[in-house]
């Protein structure tokens, strides 16, 4: 792969900021067909390691493994634009079901374990799968749902030990692995799906989401950037989230080995990370913050790890403070993506350096081929540097649109831009900063304010762990977790300090003193 970079392109004191311009080298046959040859190109080298069982896998075994499922998927009728759907805990074996579906040119849908019944049904009634595979903790629950809505859809179940249902490795050993195999050819990778899938951190309902193939293709070459070349990299969440996603795809489009973990626990983090010496994690503020404060990071040597990845919109700058104080050795890379965009905006760790002399709250300048607008959430107009507004994005990561609801995403447009929903600021370099939902925006006297603004000052109080603002145009509630029980923390002197530290005056706070 090439690519030209041209020179940042900015307009900071108007409406429109637009990161780096990224001529991408073009190629044809989809995602299939690419990560096919790529695998081909290093057979030998190790593409993932499974904690729990040990199992070890080479990127020839993956591809031969993937072209046995696509074999056999084909045989029961898959073909292209057949939705192939994928809900387990996270195993080797995944993989081999995202590049059997993407050698067929098949779209595949990764879903959430953790989905309850009520959000499963609902997806299951918009995605109608050709096939689908899950473990014995999910498999139940799909039986249960294609009886209810009267689908005959073949479930397969990762775990090998179950009788009674369509095995995967069972269903491998049907066929041989045929070297005359070739990748389905798909035409467009612009506006062909590859992946479907569900937004995450949502009140109601999940929204499915269709990205393309070029759309994947882009997003992985912007993680290769942003981490620095990884060459081990592990992380604790399900292939339905995004950035896991683009993980997958970083293996398969370079020789990189992803660490499949057990269940996060702070001390199982800091025992993988120190067993298989990894540089490079995707943690997330909370579970950074959780094994940066544990002790266990005293029982292992984690001088190995070099870059962590946190998020954006739940990070506060004490968060950041903390994490650098407790491991001065890590590089925290903020990291600000939706599902619907792709990656916005994120510190690089080849210049993490810069970030240091930046504010805490600081995210980092536009990804490649990103272009933004921050307007004003009632006049719509555009706003200058260091002002908050809506933020709008448009760009290469933007989605294809939300799953057979063309209203939905057209509703969620403007003037070409997609509404983020999000409070957003750039500064006079170009960085970018977002302080969560504008909808949580609290409004008192005609006093806006964002929760995360009280919530950081509450937080910095010596008694304080963790602290949930929630509000209306009467009162603000605060909810207030303490470092211990043991530690005495009253609603006044919650309140007075609050008040103390504050540069604004907060009529009607209301502190919960529960631990």
């Amino acid at each position: 792969m090439t690519s030209r970079t041209s020179k940042r392109k900015s307009t900071l004191g108007s409406i429109d900021i637009e990161g780096s311009r990224v001529s991408y080298e073009i190629y044809n046959g989809g995602l299939g067909k690419r990560y096919f040859d790529k695998l081909g190109q290093d057979l030998d080298k190790i593409i993932q390691v499974d904690v729990s069982t040990g199992v070890t896998e080479t990127r020839g075994s993956v591809r031969g493994r993937a072209v046995k499922l696509a074999i056999e998927m084909k045989r029961r009728d898959i073909k292209h634009d057949d939705i192939i759907v994928m809900c387990s805990r996270t195993n080797t074996d995944q993989v081999i079901v995202v590049l059997a579906a993407l050698f067929l040119g098949a779209i595949l849908a990764p879903l959430d374990p953790e989905f309850n019944y009520k959000e499963v049904l609902d997806l299951m009634k918009q995605l109608k799968p050709k096939l689908v595979f899950g473990d014995s903790r999910t498999i139940p629950q799909f039986d249960r749902i294609f009886q209810a809505i009267n689908m005959n859809i073949t479930t397969v179940n990762f775990n090998p030990e179950v009788t009674g249902t369509v095995q995967f490795r069972k269903l491998l050993l049907t066929q041989k692995e045929d070297e005359n195999f070739t990748p389905s050819f798909v035409e467009n990778a612009k506006t062909r799906v590859a992946f479907i899938l569900p937004t995450q951190g949502t009140t109601g309902l999940p929204k499915l989401i269709c990205l393309s193939h070029e759309n994947i293709f882009v997003q992985t070459v912007t993680f290769l950037e942003l981490l620095g070349q990884p060459e081990k990299v592990i992380s604790f969440f399900p292939i339905s989230w995004f950035l896991q996603m683009i993980l997958v795809c970083v293996t398969l489009e370079r020789p990189v080995t992803r660490i499949i973990p057990t269940t996060f626990t702070e001390r199982n983090a800091c025992k993988i990370i120190h067993d298989f010496s990894i540089k490079h994690a995707i943690l997330g503020t909370d579970y950074a913050m959780k094994m940066a404060n544990s002790p266990a990071v005293k029982d292992y040597n984690l001088n190995c790890l070099r870059v962590v990845m946190i998020g954006t919109v739940n990070t506060m700058k004490h968060d950041v403070q903390t994490l650098r104080q407790l491991m001065p050795h890590v590089k925290f890379l903020q990291c600000y993506c939706l599902t619907e965009t792709g990656c916005i905006a994120a510190t690089r760790a080849d210049s993490y350096s810069k970030s240091i002399i930046k504010p805490q709250t600081a995210i980092g300048p536009l990804t490649m081929n990103c272009r933004i607008r921050i307007v004003d959430p009632e006049t719509r107009k555009g706003v200058g540097q260091n002002c908050y507004g809506e933020l709008l994005y448009t760009g290469d990561g933007f989605m294809l649109g939300y799953l057979k609801q063309p209203d939905r995403t057209k509703e969620c447009m403007e003037k070409g831009f997609f509404k983020t929903g999000d409070l957003g600021m750039v500064d006079e370099d170009g960085w970018l900063y977002v302080k969560g939902r504008i909808d949580d925006l609290i409004i008192i006297d005609d006093f806006k304010f964002c929760p995360l603004d009280l919530e950081e000052v509450i937080v910095t109080h010596p008694a304080v762990k963790e602290a949930v603002v929630i509000g209306n145009d009467k009162e603000i509630i605060a909810l207030v977790k303490k470092l211990n029980k043991d530690v005495y923390l009253s609603t006044n002197k919650l309140q007075l300090f609050v008040r103390t530290a504050c540069l604004m005056t907060i009529s009607k706070l209301t502190v919960g003193d529960k631990s």
